[in-house]
């Protein structure tokens, strides 16, 4: 029978479960994970570039000609809806559903239409497998797992970015197809003479399908990066990571709730802190190097070439703590949800044991005895 202070324990740590989100900063500030997630941050950008959509920084480091003061004045200053417009650590999120609603946009034209789903399947693809790994990695970090190393995860998340590509395919296919019939509906109604009447009959009906897809289309938005991190933790297939993290947003709605968006308060924070180190490196260099070469050349030299090195690291490190944010939101929903441990988790293929081979039986079994008793037989004779 457990003792007081065991059942104190349990109940402390699920009471308080949502502490251990504070502990996705130090996750995210993995370097092996912020250059793979950078790395995929500028895939993302590349292949949205080849498609007349490319991401918009805003400069950084002030020019040198301001005063100090000014500059000390301006990062006092600096608004957080700045930072929350350009959005460095909801990058993978927003790279994913901006696309969607753009192809639902019924005043766009068909050509916006298909460049949205062109950078929809680019982002889903990318992300599919940097995604995974950094759940993977930031899984094995969180649960302290030592032996599982940024290599191991590469090679878990190679073999399973399929599933965790295809989840999200599956309710927007749906959504799609139940978007096709309305616009059939929409079409007869055009008729003469019948079709306002039509309209005005299967107005309910529109309803009602309108209504299912924006239940896919939201809970899929919701939902996306849990499924993501639902194969890389469990090995779980396209269809077993949706299932998964529609029961996690659906049976504990509220915990969901709650945890994203401590989660958004600590990338704030994170990205805040981030920025203010990033723009003090770069003023410092900039102006270390202007006292050498001149304040005007040094800006001309340098100021372009390190806003975007600067861009890089803060991308990445937006992209890996959103990525570790919503590994340690799943594993705190699954706990919730199906009452499994924290520290829970697929094994890497390199640390699976090998099975031995099943034993042949029926009618093969049969057969190869029968081959082996004549191949023995004649090696007696």
């Amino acid at each position: 029978m457990p003792d007081d202070n065991s059942i104190d324990r349990v109940l402390s740590r699920r009471l308080f479960s949502f502490l251990r989100l504070f502990d996705t900063a130090a996750i995210a500030l993995s370097p092996a994970s912020v250059v793979i997630a950078a790395i995929a941050t500028v895939l993302v950008n590349i292949s949205w570039s080849l498609f007349g959509h490319q991401r918009q920084f805003t400069p950084l480091t002030p020019a040198l000609n301001e005063t100090t003061e000014r500059w000390l004045q301006s990062l006092k200053t600096s608004p957080i809806s700045d930072f929350v417009t350009d959005a460095a650590f909801l990058y993978p999120w927003s790279s994913v559903v901006k696309p969607t609603f753009s192809i639902l946009e019924s005043s766009g034209s068909w050509s916006t239409r298909f460049e949205g789903i062109v950078q929809l399947l680019l982002a889903i693809g990318i992300w599919s497998l940097a995604g995974t790994i950094l759940c993977r990695r930031s899984a094995t970090l969180f649960v302290g797992n030592d032996e599982s190393t940024l290599r191991s995860a590469i090679q878990y998340s190679r073999l399973r970015c399929r599933a965790s590509a295809t989840a999200p395919l599956i309710p927007l296919f749906t959504a799609l197809m139940i978007g096709l019939i309305i616009a059939g509906i929409g079409f007869v109604g055009r008729l003469p003479f019948v079709g306002l009447l039509w309209l005005m009959i299967a107005s309910p009906v529109v309803m009602i399908l309108g209504f299912a897809i924006a239940f896919l289309l939201l809970v899929s938005a919701m939902g996306w990066p849990l499924m993501v991190a639902a194969v890389a933790t469990d090995d779980c297939d396209s269809f077993g990571a949706l299932s998964r993290a529609y029961s996690c947003l659906t049976g504990r709605p509220w915990h969901a709730f709650g945890f994203g968006l401590i989660s958004l308060l600590i990338g704030i924070i994170l990205m805040l802190v981030v920025k203010l180190f990033i723009e003090t490196t770069l003023f410092c260099a900039m102006s270390c190097t202007g006292l050498g070469r001149g304040a005007e050349l040094a800006q001309a030299s340098l100021l372009s070439p390190l806003n975007s090195l600067s861009h890089v690291a803060l991308s990445g490190i937006g992209t890996s703590f959103f990525w570790s944010a919503t590994t340690v939101v799943y594993l705190l929903l699954r706990q919730e949800v199906d009452r499994m441990p924290l520290d829970r988790l697929a094994l890497d293929d390199n640390a699976r044991p090998t099975r031995d081979p099943l034993p042949v039986v029926g009618i093969p079994a049969t057969d190869a005895l029968k081959q082996s008793n004549g191949q023995t037989s004649a090696e007696s004779d």
